[in-house]
């Protein structure tokens, strides 16, 4: 049973921030150095101070990363910077982008807290594992700061698009916010707070199961500071807000919800070699090779088209490397994922590209298990294909592995299955903004009901 709630969210005061362009963020986990850098230096009060602090030579365990993000926060509630809302709402979450062909889609949500239940309880459901090194991180910053700075992305099935329509139907007409992120995509907030359509809401969700789409660490945080918390304050009943989690849901209908792939990049693979690597691949792997000598653009768009053909059949990876002058879209032989190293993996994982590079390449080939993978320095992951095709061309990666995107319909019915899928075997497009709202999670309080 899905238990949500309205909440008073902390956002941007925009009669004193008079540009969102300039302080709201992507979420940490995709934020790269030199765009921390970027949004360092474009306000003084954007979130990167809160989500993703600098790291300092002189950082202490009473100064560092955390405290200054909880510094921060309490100086920007202080001065008026952030403000809380006086009441409490759903929020309407509208992201306008192009997606792969260029065409303008919008996809819509809405920001809400979600019961934080046990993934052994059936309501909840993840689809991927974790890196260890991330919910350390996230939990230190939730401890500091008492908040959830940025939501967990979650779907619900909804074929009618019935939720969307309750809240559209009582949404207050003019936005919060409407305006141009840093990434360019168009972003709108609108507050819904009528009670009838909040009580409707809550009605029409108590039946979902909901499937995490991104924020794997987060929800997983939530979990643990809500353990941490009941231990702190035992006298807490079921209402009080740190068993909740800020969350931003969108039906697994809607037709902007858009998943692009997410690539494999592995900078310090030391001594690997193409020739040596085809050589062993080849007792499980038929493979194409394209040259890249000639016209390199015409190249990455025939690795582009022959990667999609070959995953439309089977389960399918790309490969470029620093050592190589050529292009190779590899695909898993007939009868491969019922032998070797497939064939102890259930039949649902098997069909799915990421598990044939995780379990068949990367493990049983390269040999790097789960202890190397789960650093976050073996391999980084990279949705845009030129952009890693660029690392490789210049010497930046050893080699790269491409993907084809998992589809909405296999994370359902992965996760129904209770089974866990590779770390990062999604990337749900667009990330959802950090600083659109916040929830701040103070101890005393329940959290609120659609009665205000």
């Amino acid at each position: 049973m899905a238990e949500v709630a309205p909440f008073r969210a902390v956002r941007y005061n925009q009669d004193k921030i008079k540009s969102l362009t300039k302080v709201v963020i992507p979420p940490y986990d995709v934020i790269k150095p030199e765009e921390q850098e970027a949004f360092y230096r474009a306000e003084p009060h954007n979130f990167i101070r809160l989500e993703l602090n600098k790291v300092q030579e002189t950082d202490t365990g009473q100064d560092n990363i955390y405290t200054r993000a909880a510094k921060h926060f309490e100086d920007w509630l202080a001065e008026g910077a952030l403000i809380r809302d006086e009441r409490p709402a759903f929020y309407i979450n509208e992201s306008t982008y192009l997606d792969a062909d260029g065409q303008t889609k919008t996809r819509k949500g809405f920001l809400t807290l979600l019961k934080v239940e046990d993934f052994a309880n059936g309501v909840v459901l993840p689809h991927e594992k974790t890196f260890t090194g991330h919910k350390e991180d996230r939990l230190k910053l939730t401890k500091a700061a008492r908040a959830n700075l940025s939501p967990v992305f979650a779907l619900y099935p909804d074929e009618e698009n019935q939720v969307q329509r309750a809240l559209e139907s009582a949404r207050v007409p003019t936005p919060l916010a409407d305006f141009t992120d840093s990434a360019g995509l168009t972003q709108r907030l609108y507050a819904v707070n009528d009670t009838q359509a909040c009580q409707a809401v809550q009605r029409l969700m108590l039946d979902k199961v909901i499937f995490i789409a991104d924020g794997h660490h987060r929800y997983e945080t939530a979990i643990n500071y809500r353990n941490y918390m009941c231990e702190q304050h035992p006298e807490a009943g079921e209402a009080a807000a740190f068993n909740y989690v800020m969350v931003y849901l969108c039906s697994m209908s809607d037709p902007g919800l858009t998943v692009f792939p997410c690539h494999r990049m592995l900078p310090y693979l030391g001594g690997f070699d193409a020739r040596d690597f085809l050589a062993l691949a080849k007792n499980w792997f038929n493979y194409q090779e394209i040259p890249i000598k000639g016209d390199p653009a015409q190249a990455r768009l025939q690795l582009a088209q022959a990667l999609a053909a070959a995953g439309a059949k089977r389960p399918s990876i790309g490969l470029a490397s620093t050592d190589s002058d050529s292009y190779y879209v590899l695909s898993l032989k007939v009868g491969m994922r019922r032998t070797g190293p497939l064939q102890n993996v259930e039949p649902a994982l098997r069909d799915l590209d990421v598990v044939v590079l995780s379990d068949l390449v990367l493990e049983h080939i390269l040999g790097l298990d789960n202890l190397a993978t789960d650093q976050l320095h073996t391999i980084k992951y990279v949705s845009n294909l030129a952009e890693v095709l660029d690392e490789v061309a210049s010497g930046r990666a050893r080699v790269v592995f491409l993907m084809n995107p998992t589809k909405v319909s296999q994370v359902e019915a992965i996760a129904k299955q209770g089974l866990i899928m590779p770390r990062k075997s999604t990337y749900f497009y667009p990330k959802v903004s950090a600083g659109l709202t916040v929830n701040l999670i103070l101890p005393e309080e329940d959290v609120p009901t659609c009665q205000g």
